[in-house]
């Protein structure tokens, strides 16, 4: 299986999404301790496929890929033989310690063999992970999530048998988070949903609150489902205690399946990939709005309490998931004032949502955006930003825009670059500025994005 990377999408990054009641909610990466050098040996047991004759030491060869420099999705690091050890390979690497700040650094096994396909020979299952913390025992050896920073002369080892997961990364949930059991549908598949609800929900009775609908829920809170998460209650809980936002609820909607994301994230079907021959998929995007709008928020709005208008209501997701919230704001506007578009995959259906934005009816409320998007995320980015471009032109005096403020810090974070946009615009940067984009996959699964700021819009939303 291809490694989970629609949404890792984003470690250490600045995103911003359109938040309920006023509020532009940040998504981003906390550096939580100053960059040490860490070298990591990595230890791949092959006996086993080589028994059942899936490896061939003469031809094949085995590596590993990952999301923290230096290790890359789109090629392996390769590992050689040890001697004296049949089956046994091993490879060294050189990391920052703060390559994926607090999280785990994702990474598979993987086993390339010429002319076969290139999503071919990847360990099953979810990312795997250990982390890089700044200080830690030397000479430790992990399979899993671990901690664990070595000396210069005892490297942090990585070691286990090819496509073994048996170690769960560590979870770790903050404040009062619900969880609502999957339930019947008209529309779709029954998924779970879980409900963060703010400091002061129980105390304070009388008071109602906006509300933020994430997609990839199953990423948001936990690390159960990809090996990492985006930090939402960590971060949403710490700023509401301190003031810095005012308190939301927020709902984290499951996919269904890792199948059902591609139909339930995509307004039209099309190929899922270059050539003719792919096969054709998605296409399920309005069933999947009518569950969210007619009914998960009515069960939502009854079971907490809500501001339920659309001046208060938002939601958002990223690739597929930012699509969909971008689509979904268009074709429900009457249910969503808000949404956070975070990399949106605009080349889908030839990149149809370009031609909806262009196409929205003059009548459209007014609604509130968040896009984010790297500056090297493909050629359709060029078209799609023309595209926004001109409807933004179009919709002058109608839909509310502002320039996006400069961020406080800019760091470089790999191979695209993007800077946070609060507007109906894309404010795409050149490749020095700070990006938050992993390589694409085939992949229909999601690598989550840390969420660890909120940060009030630059100006009232209209």
């Amino acid at each position: 299986m291809a490694p989970d990377i629609a949404a890792n999408t984003a470690r250490r990054a600045w995103l911003q999404a359109a938040a309920a009641g006023g509020l532009c909610v940040g998504l981003g990466w906390h550096d939580v301790h100053a960059a040490a050098p860490v070298t990591v040996e990595f230890e791949i047991d092959l006996r086993a496929e080589i028994a059942a004759g899936r490896f061939d030491p003469a031809r094949d060869r085995v590596g590993v890929r990952g999301a923290a420099a230096p290790l890359d999705w789109g090629r392996s690091a390769p590992a050689a033989a040890v001697a004296g050890q049949p089956g046994i390979y091993r490879l060294r690497l050189g990391f920052d310690s703060a390559a994926a700040g607090s999280q785990p650094v994702q990474h598979k096994f993987k086993i390339d063999r010429p002319g076969a396909p290139a999503d071919d020979g990847w360990e099953p299952g979810r990312n795997r992970g250990f982390e890089l913390p700044a200080k830690a025992e030397a000479g430790s050896t992990v399979a899993a999530p671990a901690a664990a920073s070595p000396s210069a002369t005892a490297p942090l080892r990585v070691a286990r048998v090819f496509g073994t997961d048996t170690t769960a990364p560590p979870l770790r949930r903050t404040g009062h988070i619900d969880r609502i059991a999957p339930q019947a549908s008209a529309h779709v598949g029954a998924r779970e949903v879980q409900v963060w609800l703010p400091p002061g929900y129980a105390s304070d009775t009388g008071r109602r609150y906006p509300v933020l609908y994430l997609h990839d829920g199953q990423n948001v809170f936990d690390a159960a489902a990809a090996g990492a998460e985006w930090q939402v209650d960590e971060t949403a809980q710490r700023l509401v205690q301190a003031g810095a936002v005012q308190p939301m609820i927020i709902v984290a909607v499951a996919v269904a399946s890792t199948g059902a994301r591609v139909d339930d994230y995509t307004p039209v079907p099309a190929r899922m990939g270059s050539l003719l021959s792919a096969p054709t998929a998605g296409g399920g995007a309005a069933a999947y709005g009518r569950y969210l709008a007619e009914e998960l928020k009515p069960l939502i709005d009854a079971r907490y309490r809500t501001r339920p208008g659309r001046e208060h209501t938002a939601l958002g997701g990223s690739s597929l998931g930012g699509l969909v919230s971008m689509w979904l704001l268009l074709q429900q506007p009457q249910v969503w004032g808000a949404a956070l578009v975070v990399s949106p995959s605009v080349w889908w259906g030839g990149g149809m949502i370009v031609s909806a934005v262009d196409q929205a009816p003059a009548s459209l409320p007014a609604p509130r955006l968040w896009i984010d998007v790297g500056g090297r995320e493909g050629g359709t980015w060029c078209t799609a930003r023309a595209g926004f471009a001109t409807r933004r032109r179009r919709a002058a005096g109608r839909w509310r825009t502002w320039k996006c403020p400069r961020p406080a810090t800019t760091k470089p974070r790999g191979r695209r670059g993007s800077r946070r946009c609060c507007a109906f615009c894309i404010r795409a940067e050149n490749a020095a500025g700070p990006t938050p984009f992993s390589p694409r996959s085939s992949s229909p699964a999601v690598h989550p994005t840390p969420f660890t700021s909120l940060r009030r819009c630059p100006a009232p939303w209209p």
